[in-house]
């Protein structure tokens, strides 16, 4: 880096070389930046898209579960009433 004492002593065409460096860092840095915010952006929208796809599958879930638990009642009442019937068959 250049102090302001160098900067002081360098000739016009050292300053114009300095300086279009300085602007050329300046604008590759800026181009960086701007792909860094664009891959943000695109993660902060997979990570929305992601957490609408997981709530969705929760909710999926959920209903599943209440399916699982009406149908096991159902399997559970059907075998019981066979024993039921069975037993009074025998009884027959």
């Amino acid at each position: 880096m250049y102090t302001q004492d160098d900067l002081a002593n360098l000739s016009e065409e050292d300053k114009k070389r300095k300086k279009h460096s300085v602007q050329m860092e300046m604008i590759m840095l800026e181009s960086d930046l701007k792909k860094s915010r664009n891959i943000k952006d695109d993660l902060e929208a997979e990570i929305r898209k992601l957490r609408y796809s997981e709530e969705k599958l929760r909710i999926e879930m959920e209903e599943k579960k209440e399916q699982f638990g009406k149908i096991n009642q159902v399997i559970t009442q059907s075998e019981e009433d066979i024993k039921r019937l069975k037993k009074q068959l025998n009884l027959l």
